[in-house]
C-alpha cells in the first residue's frame, strides 16, 4: 500500500495530458500512485498514458474501459487503488509538485479524514480568471454544506471514508461530485485546509448550449436524489436543515442559471416545472430554514410558481 493515489480520468485529452501529466510524475512525494483511467478515448491519449507507465512504472498505473463517464472511471480508480489517501486530478488540470507531500503531511499530523487546498481558475493560457467555488477552512461540519466547492480535485480522503461507507460518484450523470461530495460529509471526523494554490483548473469555452446538453441540465434532480436517498436510508438526520439548504440554494441558484439558458423554450419550461416540484416534494418548508436568511435569503425566500419565471426572465439577461 502507497501513501497518496491520485485518480486522473481521462477521455480524449491529448492536448493537456502531458502537463498534467508532467506535474503528477514529478510530485515531490516519493510513495505515491497515479492511477490513470482511459475512458474509451478516441484519439491519442492512452498511448499517452501507456508511454508514461513505461517511463514510471513505479507511479504510474493505467487501466483503460469502454467509455462510461467520468463517474465510471472514478469508482474504477478508487476500486484499483492502494494508497492510504485518494486524491482526484482532472486531466486538463496540472498541479503544483508539492500538492500530494504537503496535503499527506497535514493528513498524518492532524490524524484528518479530508484535507483541501486552494486553486486557481485559468484559461487555456494560464490567464488568471474569477473563480466559481468559494474555499476556506470550515468552523464546523455544518459549515461544510453552505456553499462549498463539492469538487474532488483539491480534495485528499482518508481511503477508508470513501471504502468502508461505500462512497460512490453516481454514474451515467452529470454534477456527480455534488451527490460524492455529500455522502461523504457525516463520516468526516476531523479535516485542515491548506491556504496555498495547489490546483491550477482549466476554464473551457464551450458553445452555445445545444439539445443534448439542456436535457442533461436536469441530471441535478437524480444527483441530488441519490444524496437525500442516502441520507435516509443511513437513518442520517442530524443534518436534515444543512442538506436542505444546500439542495434549495443549488436548485434556486446554480441550477436555475443553467435552466434559464437553455435555448429550447420547451425544454426549458419542463425543467422549470420539474424545479419546482422537485422542492415542494422534498423541501417544501424551506423557507422556514435557518440559514435561509440575508440577501440571498429573500432571493431564495420569493422564488415560487407565482415568481418563477420572472427569475428566468431576469437570469437570460
Amino acid at each position: 500500500m502507497v501513501d497518496v493515489s491520485v485518480i486522473v480520468p481521462v477521455y480524449n485529452m491529448e492536448q493537456y495530458l502531458v502537463k498534467c501529466m508532467d506535474s503528477l510524475v514529478n510530485q515531490t512525494l516519493e510513495t505515491i500512485e497515479i492511477v490513470c483511467v482511459d475512458d474509451g478515448s478516441t484519439d491519442r491519449s492512452y498511448a499517452i498514458l501507456k508511454q508514461y507507465e513505461e517511463d514510471y512504472p513505479d507511479k504510474v498505473v493505467v487501466l483503460r474501459k469502454e467509455n462510461g463517464g467520468q463517474a465510471t472511471a472514478r469508482n474504477l480508480g478508487i476500486q484499483k487503488s492502494t494508497g492510504r489517501y485518494i486524491g482526484f486530478v482532472d486531466s486538463d488540470d496540472y498541479v503544483h509538485t508539492s500538492m500530494f507531500e504537503m496535503m499527506y503531511q497535514v493528513m498524518e499530523e492532524k490524524h484528518c479524514d479530508l484535507v483541501e487546498c486552494d486553486y486557481t481558475y485559468v484559461d487555456e493560457n494560464d490567464r488568471t480568471l474569477p473563480k466559481y467555488g468559494y474555499v476556506r477552512r470550515y468552523e464546523s461540519k455544518k459549515e461544510m454544506f453552505r456553499n462549498p466547492l463539492v469538487s474532488p480535485w483539491n480534495k485528499l480522503f482518508r481511503r477508508e471514508i470513501l471504502t468502508e461507507n461505500h462512497i460512490l460518484f453516481p454514474e451515467g450523470l452529470i454534477y456527480e461530485d455534488t451527490a460524492f461530495y455529500l455522502k461523504s460529509i457525516p463520516y468526516i471526523t476531523k479535516w485542515e485546509f491548506i491556504d496555498r494554490v495547489f490546483v491550477y483548473h482549466y476554464y473551457h469555452e464551450s458553445s452555445t448550449m445545444n439539445r443534448n446538453k439542456s436535457l442533461r441540465v436536469g441530471n441535478i434532480f437524480p444527483v441530488l436524489e441519490d444524496a437525500i436517498a442516502t441520507y435516509r436510508e443511513r437513518g442520517i438526520t442530524e443534518y436534515d436543515k444543512e442538506l436542505e439548504y444546500f439542495c434549495v440554494r443549488i436548485l434556486i441558484c446554480s441550477s436555475l442559471k443553467r435552466v434559464a439558458s437553455i435555448p429550447d423554450k420547451a425544454i426549458r419550461r419542463e425543467t422549470l416545472h420539474k424545479t419546482l416540484d422537485f422542492i415542494r416534494e422534498h423541501f417544501r418548508h424551506y423557507r422556514r430554514n435557518p440559514y435561509v436568511a440575508g440577501k440571498l435569503g429573500l432571493y431564495m425566500k420569493c422564488f415560487g410558481r407565482g415568481t418563477a419565471w420572472i427569475y428566468m426572465i431576469l437570469l437570460r439577461r
